[in-house]
């Protein structure tokens, strides 16, 4: 199998949409074998921060909230997008765990999961997930006004549960899950 190492050709570039919510931009590109595209369009933004959160005593910290994309609640961690001025992508984790939940986590007890890509083929948006151990309630929640978060504490089966039963659905939240089960050893793999 031949791979064609050549690069799409952005002949064109200008924005569609700049709100404090979403960017958007319009391309026109050429492709290696000459099929000219005129309208590509990309998603940007900096990027967002999930955490998987766990209690002392075993649990999973997780939020159920209406999400209008779907008009529908959803199971999820924790997570956010990168404010302006947030140069760490660990910064954002401490500030949407403690935003979205009430609960923050030691330094020493955070570390990187996984840095992912959010859709390679459509937007620019990366994603860090963070695993937090022995989250502890520290404060309250300081959600942004267009969210109604409630929090729930489950055990590692009953999260598992949640994943089988389409419960727990977002695709990168279960992706982060089943890394956190790895990382915590709760699932075994051999690589």
């Amino acid at each position: 199998m031949t791979h064609n190492k050549q690069k799409w050709v952005t002949l064109s570039s200008h924005r569609v949409l700049d709100s404090p919510y979403l960017r958007i931009r319009c391309e026109q590109v050429a492709l290696p074998g000459g099929v000219i595209i005129p309208d590509y369009y990309i998603i940007e933004n900096p990027g967002w921060v999930g955490v998987v959160p766990i209690t002392e005593d075993g649990r999973f910290l997780l939020n159920k909230q209406y999400k209008h994309g779907i008009g529908e609640k959803v199971l999820e961690f924790p997570a956010g997008g990168i404010d302006e001025g947030e140069h760490d992508p660990l910064q954002t984790a401490h500030r949407e765990l403690m935003e979205e939940t009430g609960y923050s986590v030691a330094p020493g007890q955070i570390e990187l999961l996984a840095h992912m890509l959010a859709n390679p083929t459509g937007s620019v948006a990366r994603i860090w997930w963070y695993l937090a151990r022995n989250v502890r309630k520290t404060g309250e929640k300081k959600i942004d006004p267009a969210e109604e978060i409630e929090n729930l504490l489950v055990t590692p089966s009953e999260l598992l549960h949640l994943i089988h039963d389409g419960t727990f659905a977002v695709q990168g939240q279960i992706a982060a899950a089943y890394m956190a089960f790895e990382r915590l050893g709760l699932l075994k793999i051999e690589m």
